[in-house]
């Protein structure tokens, strides 16, 4: 049997469309059992991660739960310091808002007495004669910052103590109520 020329240039054409398949599939084949070789590592490697990590949250919460505190445990975005200071500052700048709402017209040594009178009522550490802050100088930079923020103009406490009595107590202590 003989073949014509058009019967062999279909015959090589199917021949080398069989080739190219046949290649792509054993490209395909490799990727399928490489992708569920790689599933099965990396479901491993999450069931371990997942076992490790049950591990280590109940050594810190055993950690935590022995009172034992640790040397950085004051080394927070808050100090000591400045939690004692806010324990002072935060209840005497409430109170020392509603006697200047009392005091519309009160001069800047006026609420500064009053606020610095409040602070010492409101100590964290008994015993401790002293503020860790001015009242005066809290005053200065709380009106400096208002300014600085294009809050209050003029830079003077008659136009700052106006302001935080518009504003009302909640804007006042910025939001801490």
């Amino acid at each position: 049997m003989s073949l014509t020329s058009a019967e062999v240039y279909q015959r090589n054409a199917v021949e080398s469309r069989k080739r190219d398949v046949s290649c792509m599939l054993a490209r395909v084949r490799g990727e399928l059992d490489a992708a569920g070789a790689s599933a099965r590592h990396f479901a491993a490697v999450g069931q371990g991660l997942h076992v490790r990590r049950a591990e280590l949250e109940g050594e810190l919460q055993a950690l935590a739960a022995s009172g034992v505190a640790g040397l950085t445990d004051d080394w927070g975005k808050y100090s000591a310091l400045e939690l004692a200071a806010q324990g002072e500052r935060y209840p005497a700048k409430a109170l020392t808002y509603d006697w200047l709402v009392v005091h519309p017209t009160a001069t800047f040594l006026e609420t500064a007495g009053e606020l610095e009178r409040l602070m010492l009522e409101a100590r964290t550490a008994v015993g401790r004669p002293w503020l860790l802050w001015r009242a005066d100088g809290l005053l200065r930079e709380w009106q400096a910052n208002a300014v600085a923020r294009g809050l209050v103009a003029p830079n003077t406490w008659e136009a700052f103590r106006d302001y935080l009595l518009a504003i009302g107590k909640d804007a006042a202590l910025g939001g801490m109520l």
